[in-house]
């Protein structure tokens, strides 16, 4: 945890002299893509969160919780290797804290059209569930840093709209150990948790200083207001 106080302070250091101040929530689709035995299909799971950022008008720091809505789970019935175990379900319960630094290419980045560039590192808690014959049990991982990078783009709900749809492709990379759970369960083999990610979300964001004065200017454009798109 230590490891995430660094870039909260730089997001509260940063936002003395910036310009910009956005909130952000967000629901996701994922598909995993682990690359071990029965871990293998590819798994769709839903989740959700929000993040909070700080900075310049176009680049920006800042901080993201994410939770899953449903878990990835697998049959663990087909592998040689545990045929002796019968059949069992393994899933996977997880949230994600982290940082990361945002950047949107846009003239006017919280009231237009605009490429997000997005790049982060956090904390992700993990707990395997092991059901067989009806009765599930539990074995939470060790914290371990995961790593993503985004792109997609945002666009203002309405003209002139500060409040922004926010849709984004993210590649999330974690390395999972070895974990026992029972022994009469199905060791789980060590394995990279990639996942691809679908995001959707609502951002609002305010413009603080001289900057504020040129999205007014902006606004107040008669240009603008005809549709110029400078």
């Amino acid at each position: 945890m230590k490891a995430l106080l660094l870039p909260i302070l730089l997001c509260f250091g940063f936002s003395l002299a910036g310009q910009q101040l956005f909130f952000e929530g967000f629901t996701t689709f994922s598909r995993t893509k682990y690359k071990e035995s029965y871990l293998a299909e590819k798994t769709p799971y839903w989740g959700g969160g929000g993040r909070v950022g700080f900075g310049a008008d176009h680049v920006q720091v800042g901080g993201e919780y994410r939770g899953n809505l449903s878990n990835p789970s697998f049959c663990a019935c087909d592998s040689i290797s545990i045929a002796n175990y019968g059949e069992s379900n393994i899933a996977f319960k997880e949230n994600y804290k982290g940082g990361f630094v945002r950047v949107k290419i846009s003239r006017y980045p919280s009231m237009r059209f605009g490429l997000v560039i997005r790049l982060g590192v956090g904390v992700i808690n993990t707990t395997a569930v092991s059901e067989k014959n009806g009765i599930s049990l539990e074995q939470a991982y060790d914290p371990t840093i995961g790593f993503n990078g985004e792109i997609g783009f945002s666009t203002p709900i309405f003209k002139y709209s500060k409040t922004m749809v926010e849709v984004g492709y993210r590649y999330n990379y974690a390395q999972r150990p070895t974990l026992n759970i029972a022994i009469d369960r199905p060791t789980i083999p060590s394995h990279n948790a990639i996942s691809h990610m679908f995001s959707f979300g609502l951002s609002h964001g305010f413009v603080f200083g001289e900057r504020a004065k040129q999205y007014e200017h902006a606004r107040q454009n008669w240009k603008y207001r005809k549709g110029w798109r400078g």
